[in-house]
């Protein structure tokens, strides 16, 4: 497994309508915008909002999970998600916060950790990254497990 100290730190916040993830270097960047209902278009760095996505993540019933221009390029069975012929398995800590990491055969090459309380309108997280995984499928893998079509706007004010 690899260590943290060979993992880049970085940080991600998340709401309903757009995620960030991005390391402390800002060598690897990528964002998400809601493109409708249950849906999260992934861009890179360099893109802006209203081009084509690098990604759709899309949460509904009867859609591919996880395509580019219409066409599958991955779907998640279990804790195992397969991407662009990448298998990542999720290990997820049994706590309230989203807390997990990420391995590619014995590669740790994700971890990630809530900062924020969950009914947060915008939950925050800190990340370690591997130099090598694609900004725009660690961003995914987050959608993924952190479920941002599951957030409400202004949780806080319905806080017990």
């Amino acid at each position: 497994m690899t260590t943290t100290d060979e993992l880049r730190p970085g940080k991600a916040m998340m709401w309903l309508l757009s995620s960030t993830f991005s390391t402390d270097d800002e060598a690897a960047k990528a964002f998400s915008v809601q493109s409708g209902r249950g849906r999260q278009a992934v861009l890179g760095k360099e893109d802006r909002v209203g081009d084509e996505p690098r990604l759709l993540v899309d949460f509904n019933a009867g859609q591919h999970l996880l395509s580019v221009r219409g066409q599958q390029v991955g779907d998640r069975h279990k804790s195992t998600v397969h991407l662009w012929g990448q298998d990542y398995h999720i290990h997820r800590r049994f706590r309230l916060k989203a807390q997990f990491d990420v391995t590619n055969g014995d590669r740790t090459v994700l971890q990630v950790r809530q900062q924020s309380p969950n009914d947060s309108t915008v939950r925050t997280f800190e990340t370690h990254s591997a130099p090598d995984l694609d900004p725009i499928a660690a961003l995914a893998l987050m959608l993924l497990q952190a479920r941002p079509d599951k957030m409400k706007v202004l949780g806080e004010l319905f806080r017990h």
